[in-house]
């Protein structure tokens, strides 16, 4: 199974309250986000933002120079 069918997999299976906070950071940020985005909203440095794109732990699409993620999958990041 490919990673990203993996993490779909996994947003499927959420609990009721990660659905919640997965919801909420679309509200704030929009279902797709650029990695300054994602890094302001967690608080943490975009290379942090960047090594969890390349280790494949949030869906990301390359768009021109762009990285976008999809902003759902940044709930693996708060676990």
């Amino acid at each position: 199974m490919e990673r990203e069918e993996y993490i779909f997999k996994k947003l499927g299976s959420l609990s009721a309250l990660d659905k919640a906070l997965a919801e909420e950071i679309v509200e704030h940020i929009g279902e797709w986000a650029t990695i300054n985005e994602a890094a302001k909203y967690l608080k943490n440095h975009k290379n942090t933002i960047y090594e969890r794109v390349e280790e494949g732990d949030v869906i990301s699409r390359r768009i021109g120079n762009k990285i976008l993620i999809y902003t759902r999958s940044l709930i693996f990041l708060l676990e």
